[in-house]
């Protein structure tokens, strides 16, 4: 017999991160001076995923949130930023930290 899980439904505090990730990924990539299509290139995306998420929008395929990425997709936007993955998190901690202020 197989049992069903319920869909996880993202928690408040997964979709404050969520929101603070697509805002920090746009600022970053602005600052940055990089089109959409400029990140996408080097971190091996689709202008179209990097679209999503700055958008916060969720990916059909899966129902996952575009800003809720993948961990190929953290990996992709360090190399894209040459960060290490931790400082990427850091980066979004402390975006998230001055936005409450």
């Amino acid at each position: 017999m197989l049992l069903c899980m319920p869909k996880r439904t993202p928690t408040a505090h997964t979709a404050e991160v969520a929101s603070a990730f697509a805002s920090w990924l746009r600022r970053r990539r602005e600052g940055a001076g990089m089109t959409q299509e400029d990140l996408a290139h080097r971190a091996g995306l689709s202008r179209n995923q990097v679209q999503n998420l700055e958008n916060n929008r969720n990916n059909n395929a899966t129902g996952r949130s575009s800003a809720n990425p993948s961990l190929d997709t953290l990996l992709a936007l360090e190399a894209a930023f040459g960060l290490a993955l931790g400082e990427l998190l850091v980066e979004v901690r402390e975006f998230m930290d001055s936005a409450e202020r």
